[in-house]
């Protein structure tokens, strides 16, 4: 039986995405048969279901949902309280399915069959505050746990196929490569299938917030539509697991403050647009408003207000510093406290989320045209490529995203200005990081190497004492014991030796 209620509330899940989908067509053109038929079609699809499992709340609320909808489907429109009470109703099949999720009593349904008496009447009811919820993605018809499991196996090989290489050149037997060419494509193919496995569409977490879109504009009372484009891409499933919060924060920071408010006899209607798009081995979800844009003086002059920097200290911030003062923890333009926005917690929730993801936010804004909040995230967090550097005979391995250029350094091509090391670099002077000192080792190579890396706008040159490989690597997580900013996490090196990853942020 338990099989069967797992089934059940897999499809439910399924169905309610549906309606809303459908419902929120039926909003903006009440005269799509084609979405009232749907809807009809799926609410008596829920009746059977409910019917089969013994859910009687389930199928008698799904039965008085076909009378109404009966009604609409014979007049080839869906009147505006009609739509009301069904946005009501699927507030009610989403409590009913986390109820059965959790091994909880369904809801009572006795409220909303007498609402939906009224509507049929021509009388009005009171709306009750519905609450729409993003599930975790545990379950993709199989469970995750187990496809986990499998891709870290997979992993474990991808190290021994590389440690099973350097044997091969090593020992230089014929056999022995044969068999490792072999190996390598088995290997290879077999965790490729596998990452496609957790690859999930960001239709997962993206149809989430058309539903919630609508009832927070209009709770805002703001003339707002919103467009969602890119929701086919694929992103590994730990990366979507995590979007929903910061996407979140966005888009209600854009409804806060880049939307201004309805106004009787103005033709204003602000526009919001998620968007995903895929660039080599990154993914960029961006959410952009043609509201009123970020005022750099109103920043400067809040982050003086709440003591966040000096006069003197905001005279040397540039256009990307004044942007991201936004994400400080305590900075807000807001005066007062709202339920939507003035903690000054919202964007720095963002941009931690991104850190943590291996990426970051892009803000970029024009007054009158409106700001564009961007999450640069990885595809996958599991496999980097990475450049592995060595110090002092220490290996270290620096992703290679963040990696800009590499050349040899001479002792007489450095400068330092009050004990700062800097290397004029082309049109532009270039901050010094030694690895060696930073980690406490020391070497006595004259020729160094040095790793132009970039972060966050900022480029510093990595000084080590060579460079030994491009490698892609099998990221694992430090343990809390030894977790260290400098160290975004480590991996097994094809000699079977441990190695620790740098985090570029740790140095900056």
């Amino acid at each position: 039986m338990e099989d069967y209620v797992k089934l059940f509330i897999s499809e439910f899940k399924q169905y309610i995405k549906q309606l809303n989908r459908h419902l929120l067509i039926l909003e903006r053109d009440p005269d799509t048969s084609e979405s009232i038929s749907e809807v009809f079609r799926i609410f008596h699809t829920i009746k059977g279901m409910a019917q089969t499992m013994g859910y009687d709340p389930l199928a008698r609320l799904s039965h008085r949902t076909e009378d109404i909808l009966g009604e609409s489907k014979k007049q080839g429109k869906v009147k505006p309280s009609v739509i009301d009470i069904l946005f009501v109703i699927i507030d009610v099949l989403d409590g009913s399915a986390r109820a059965l999720n959790d091994n909880k009593e369904l809801p009572g349904v006795d409220d909303i069959l007498d609402a939906i008496d009224k509507v049929q009447k021509g009388q009005t009811f009171k709306l009750r505050k519905g609450t729409v919820n993003a599930e975790r993605f545990s379950e993709v018809r199989i469970k995750m746990e187990k496809l986990d499991t499998l891709f870290n196996l997979a992993n474990e090989l991808t190290i021994s196929r590389s440690r099973l290489a350097t044997l091969s050149q090593e020992i230089d037997d014929d056999r022995l490569t044969s068999l490792n060419d072999t190996a390598t494509w088995i290997i290879a193919s077999l965790r490729d299938e596998v990452m496609k496995l957790r690859m999930l569409p960001l239709s997962n977490v993206f149809e989430f917030f058309p539903r919630w879109f609508r009832d927070e504009s209009l709770r805002l009372n703001k003339t707002v539509e919103l467009s969602v484009v890119g929701a086919h891409i694929e992103v590994d499933r730990s990366i979507i697991d995590q979007l929903k919060v910061p996407l979140m924060h966005l888009i209600r920071n854009a409804l806060d403050h880049g939307i201004p408010t309805s106004k009787k006899g103005t033709e204003y209607r602000g526009k919001i647009e998620m968007k995903a798009q895929r660039e080599r081995d990154r993914i960029l979800v961006s959410v952009a408003d043609n509201g009123s844009g970020i005022d750099i003086k109103a920043v400067k002059a809040k982050a003086i207000n709440q003591g966040i920097l000096t006069e003197e200290e905001v005279l040397h911030l540039n256009e990307y510093d004044v942007y991201h003062l936004l994400t400080h923890p305590d900075f807000s333009t807001r005066d007062e406290v709202s339920d939507i926005s003035g903690r000054g917690v919202g964007l720095d929730i963002v941009k931690k989320t991104a850190e943590r993801l291996g990426g970051r936010l892009l803000i970029s804004s024009k007054i009158g045209v409106g700001t564009c909040f961007t999450l640069d995230l990885p595809l996958s967090m599991a496999i980097v490529r990475a450049m592995i550097v060595q110090v002092d005979g220490q290996r270290f391995a620096l992703p290679l995203a963040c990696v800009k250029e590499t050349l040899y350094l001479n002792r007489d091509m450095v400068r330092k200005v009050y004990h700062r090391e800097l290397l004029p670099l082309r049109d532009e002077i270039l901050p010094l990081v030694r690895l060696g000192e930073c980690m406490g080792c020391t070497s006595s190579v004259d020729r160094k190497s040095l790793v132009v890396i970039e972060h966050a706008g900022k480029r510093r040159g990595f000084i080590a004492d060579s460079i030994v490989d491009e490698e892609e690597i099998v990221v694992k997580p430090l343990d809390t014991l030894l977790e260290s900013p400098l160290f975004s996490g480590c991996s097994i090196y094809a000699d079977g030796y441990p190695i620790l990853i740098l985090d570029p942020r740790g140095f900056v």
